[in-house]
């Protein structure tokens, strides 16, 4: 007997085990600020920004298709937006500017979105490899010129960021942030669950199945490119945000490091890519090995790493959320008229209504 079970036609989220399962991470994770040391509750806020990098870059190559390399430009200018609105005097900007971190965070998440929204369209006149080595070089554009505005952004010595929400000497501002992104993370997933799920999920499949097909049955490959990369850079800045006054400190060269998005791609690659589950299992699984591997061999922890990724990809594919699916998750017969035994060529066998096109 396996774990789950799912009828063909119904989603494996309406399981009830899993919803309890889900329940009670969730309610683990909620507790995690308040029984915990500090250290742990990074690592595992840590954990969190990589759930949201993951499901984000998914949706835009997973679903739609279009393998980007510049997720860390969107990560990095959300975390450098929300700071100059917290921090305003330490860019040069005036005070008067200054804004609650909630607010800026959003905004931080949103400023990532329109840069998104501007880009789109030249970008999007790029495909396959061309379009990831023009987002790589976006990406390095941006951190040189943030690196070169040391009154913006500090330069590489970088700027502390003023912000504390901590309420009281046992719930810290560490606490409350761990909170906040955790709050995120569920209204990230929950979103990218709502868009796959309805008709821009089918539009973006159709796309990555077959760009030309889909736009000769009428879907317009840029309009749901767009859809997606415009989502996507959203929770990629809001994730930023949230690490940058988490940690309150930022510099361009850890901020908009190409690291950020090649742990989200290892993340996807690891969990499954194309698949919704997949980047929740694959930062937990990342984050296990990250921190596991460092401390039981040390410096080679980055090679062994890179030889589990290429083992991934060759012997699984489909990542974690594969395996799942193969051991822990079964399908349920639900006894229809038409499941009847078929034929080799898929008619029921014994129907004598059964006609063919043949003679």
């Amino acid at each position: 007997m396996t774990l789950l079970e799912r009828h063909p036609e119904e989603s494996l989220l309406t399981n009830r085990r899993l919803q309890a399962i889900l329940g009670v991470v969730l309610l683990a994770l909620l507790s995690v600020p308040f029984v915990t040391t500090d250290s742990l509750t990074g690592l595992i806020l840590t954990g969190l920004v990589f759930v949201m990098l993951g499901v984000s870059w998914n949706l835009l190559a997973g679903y739609a298709g279009q393998i980007s390399l510049g997720h860390a430009a969107f990560f990095g200018m959300g975390a450098f937006i929300a700071a100059w609105l917290t921090t305003p005097a330490a860019a040069g900007f005036p005070a008067s500017i200054q804004l609650p971190i909630l607010v800026a965070v959003v905004l931080g998440g949103v400023a990532a979105a329109l840069i998104a929204l501007v880009l789109g369209p030249i970008f999007f006149r790029l495909s396959g490899h061309y379009f990831a080595i023009g987002t790589l070089a976006l990406a390095a554009v941006i951190e040189l010129v943030m690196l070169d505005q040391r009154s913006l952004t500090g330069g590489s010595t970088g700027y502390y960021v003023q912000g504390d929400l901590g309420l009281n000497e046992f719930v810290t501002h560490g606490d409350v942030m761990f909170l906040l992104t955790l709050l995120a993370t569920v209204v990230t997933i929950a979103v990218t669950y709502r868009v796959v799920s309805g008709a821009g999920g089918l539009g973006m499949k159709a796309i990555h199945d077959d760009e030309d097909a889909a736009s000769s049955l009428g879907v317009n490959p840029l309009k749901y490119k767009m859809y997606a990369f415009i989502v996507s850079s959203f929770f990629a800045g809001l994730a930023g945000g949230l690490y940058g006054h988490y940690t309150l400190y930022i510099n361009p060269q850890s901020t908009l490091a190409v690291t950020w998005t090649i742990d989200s791609l290892v993340v996807v690659i690891l969990g499954g890519m194309g698949t919704f589950a997949g980047p929740v299992l694959g930062a937990g699984l990342f984050l296990l090995l990250d921190t596991g591997l460092a401390a039981i061999v040390g410096s080679i922890a980055t090679t062994i790493e890179g030889a589990l990724i290429i083992l991934f990809i060759i012997y699984l594919p489909q990542g974690l959320y594969g395996l799942v699916e193969d051991y822990l998750v079964t399908g349920v017969d639900t006894g229809t008229a038409s499941d009847g035994p078929t034929s080799a060529d898929g008619t029921p066998d014994g129907d004598p209504d059964a006609v063919t096109d043949e003679g």
